[in-house]
Order: structure tokens, then sequence, then C-alpha cells
């Protein structure tokens, strides 16, 4: 047994709650079991925070693996590129509710062809080329964040401030997701070669690597941080330190302000697994077409599957062995902050760290809220400091402004105060929506 689970089973958080992790336990074993493509594959055309994009190939029309398929430059900088994840036929233009936005926006449906998996783009020499070059291929790859948040990941490299700092967050507290620690231990030299990329597009010396791995766990990938001089930072044991603003604190002692970001005071950073996907595509031509996820349910335990970006949920299930109707509801990412879905024929998004399945006797514990008692337990956990009894009662009045005044902004989506309300009222809709509101006052 490689990873140390007598000492992992809970993460201690303000307010001294604990979120209990035991149910990832066994995912940190597992290694990646690679899913074929479905017959069909249902691509969104916006899988990032910013512009939607617009489909430029036709119905009818042959792609290749990894072509792209999707883009929208006219819209401005924050616009990612969608490629198709199989050699097949695009088959039909549809519009569906994307469950990370909550919107009804467009998406496509390819019917593969075959497993062809021959990379599009000609792989570049980092060594060599400029930095527009590999910030070019880093959006012409269609890369995103990985750790949940999906911003554009060439503008985030391509930052007007200066960055003297770049941090890795391969922290993965949430309860259910163990796919980072896996592709540390079984990617580790792809990771390195992606974070040093990364550091000579920003023209960074001092980078940290912070994770709540313990001491050899991952003897291979520790050992290629030190021969890159690239310092390694063991997270205490908190979940609600993953958010980066928190990670920033916690690791360089630095205070983000609040409103601001940390390129405001010269920090970056990125995820492990969005730092892998540089390396691909930068050195071997590979657009970001799939991604490393957990899937979960209490019958099968975890397992870490490399999964194609549009492929449906019930496609997952049949390939572990589970029937797509014996779930009541399934969540797309973390248990705390994820978003239910509709029913399994929803597919992955670039967005998705993890599949949770939960069967009838799983009832969703927000179902029948009761009315606040205004006990304060959601403001005593909150890891930013914000009052969420306070602004949902301020969203239900639609006041901008007095949202403004509580800092909603602030607000990481963690989802504890959700998770510790007595009267199960879920909070984290009500700060979501009212940080929307307030952007589009």
């Amino acid at each position: 047994m490689l990873f140390k689970k007598k000492n992992e089973y809970k993460f201690i958080e303000k307010g001294r709650f604990n979120v209990d992790i035991d149910i990832k336990m066994n995912a940190l074993e597992d290694p990646f079991s690679t899913i074929p493509p479905a017959e069909e594959m249902i691509v969104f055309l916006k899988q990032h925070i910013g512009p939607e994009t617009n489909l430029v190939v036709n119905v009818g029309e042959s792609v290749r693996y990894g072509q792209k398929i999707g883009d929208n430059p006219d819209a401005g900088p924050m616009v990612v590129p969608i490629h198709s994840p199989v050699k097949g036929t695009i088959k039909e233009e549809i519009e569906m509710l994307n469950p990370i936005s909550g919107k009804i926006e467009k998406a496509v449906i390819i019917a593969t062809k075959d497993d062809n998996q021959e990379p599009f783009y000609e792989p570049l020499d980092p060594e060599k080329e400029s930095r527009n070059i590999l910030l070019e291929r880093v959006r012409e790859a269609g890369i995103v964040g990985l750790g949940g948040a999906s911003f554009p990941t060439h503008v985030k490299l391509n930052t007007s401030q200066k960055i003297s700092h770049l941090i890795i967050n391969a922290k993965e507290s949430d309860p259910n997701i163990a796919c980072d620690c896996r592709l540390m231990m079984e990617k580790p030299k792809e990771i390195i070669n992606g974070i040093n990329i990364m550091a000579k597009i920003l023209g960074v010396k001092k980078i940290t690597f912070a994770t709540r791995t313990q001491e050899g766990e991952t003897p291979e990938f520790e050992a290629l941080l030190e021969e890159n001089e690239i310092s390694l930072e063991r997270m205490r044991p908190n979940y609600s330190i993953g958010s980066e603003k928190l990670l920033v604190k916690e690791v360089l002692d630095k205070e983000v302000p609040s409103g601001k970001f940390p390129p405001d005071i010269g920090v970056l950073v990125h995820n492990v697994a969005t730092a892998y996907a540089v390396e691909e595509a930068i050195e071997k031509g590979e657009p970001l077409v799939s991604r490393g996820l957990t899937y979960y349910s209490k019958e099968k335990g975890g397992k870490n599957l490399w999964v194609r970006m549009g492929t449906p949920v019930d496609h997952i299930l049949k390939f572990v062995g589970d029937s797509p109707t014996q779930y009541e509801r399934i969540i797309l990412g973390s248990i705390l902050m994820g978003p239910t879905i509709p029913n399994p024929s929803y597919p992955i998004l670039k967005a998705t760290s993890a599949v949770t399945g939960f069967t009838p006797n799983e009832p969703d514990p927000y179902r029948e809220p009761l009315p606040c008692i205004r006990c304060g337990y959601c403001n005593t956990i909150c890891p930013v400091y914000i009052y969420p009894q306070l602004i949902m009662e301020a969203e239900k009045k639609k006041d901008a402004n007095r949202l403004r005044k509580l800092h909603v902004e602030d607000c990481i989506e963690c989802g504890l105060c959700s998770y510790v309300c007595p009267s199960r009222i879920r909070f984290t809709e009500y700060l979501t929506n009212g940080k929307n509101l307030v952007r589009d006052d």
C-alpha cells in the first residue's frame, strides 16, 4: 500500500469542521484505465470561461481526431477552440443544457468512425521556439485550467502583470477525486516538462509544487522536482486551501486582496493536469481532447479513467460495469461543488474531473430544505470570511448593490456552507447566482 491512508481520512476546516475524504482513498491506488470513444460523441462548443465558439466545419463533414471544430477569434482573447475527440462525421448541431454554465448552449454530435489517435498538430521543440509560438500553440490546442475553473490557459500565461512566482496546484483536496495524484505517479516527466514550458513562457525562476501527498508516496516525481530545482510544499490536511487565493496565502504567506487575483501580487497558479496538457500540446502536438477523471460509486469504489471530452456518462457507466438506470443522480466534478446532470446521456467536458453516482438509497440531501434558523454555522465555516446567509437573502431580492457590499465575488464556491447547513439549504446556488448578478449588473 503506497498511500498512508490512516492519516488521510479527514481534512480539518475553519471552525474545527472535518471533511471526510474516505471515498477517494482506494482510488489513489488505481491506475488509469482508458475508455474507448462512444459510437456518438456530444461535444459542447463552449467548455471554458469566455464567449462561445462557432462551428467551423459543416454538418455532414468528416473530421480528423484532434481537428478544430469550434472557434470564434473575433470574440476576443477569452475564446478557446474546441477539437474533435474522434475521427468521424459531424452528424448534427444541437442545443442543450451545459451542466457547467447552467445555460442552453450549442453542441455537436459526432458519429465515431474509428479509434485513431494520431496527433493533429506537429510537435514543437520548447527549447527552440519563441514565447509567442508556444502561447499560440497553447491556445490552438484548446487548453484551459483543468482544476475546475476552465479559465483560458493562454490568457493566464500571457498576463500583463510581472510574475515572480509560479505555483503548481496538486492539492486535490476534493473528497471524491484522485486523478491528479495518479497523474503525478504515471506521467511525472511529462508534468515536469509542462511546468518548465510554462516557466519559460512566463520568464519565472521561482516555482513551487504544492501537494497534499506525504513523503515517499510519489518518489519518482519528487526526485524529478529536486532535479529541476522546483521546490516542494506539502499542504496541511485542509480542503478549502485548494482554492488558488488561499493556496497563495498558505504557500507564500501573501494575501490576495478582495477583488484582486494572484497575478496582481506577482503570483500565478496552474493546476498540475494543466501542466501535463501544455506538455502534450507542445511536445506531441496533442490538443486537449481527453483528460483523467475519477469515477466513484459505493458499489464500485473509486476508479481512475482516461476519458475523451464528449463521452456520454452512460458510456462510462457501461465501461465500468454499472447500469445507467441504477443511479438517481450523477454529479460531474467535486461532490461539494460539481453540478448534477439531468440524465446519464450528458457528456464529459474539459472541466469534468470526476463522475459520482448516487443510488435511490442515497437521496439528495438538499431536495427539501427547511427554513434558515440563523445558526451562523455557514458564516463560521466560510474560508474567505463572507456571510452566506446574508448573501442568500440579498440574492433572493436580486439586490446587486447589497451583494457587492457583502463581497459575494470573493466566494470560492467550495460548497462548505451548504455541506454544514442543518436546514439543508443549498447556499452555493445562491452564492453562484449572486456572483453572476453582480457581474451582469
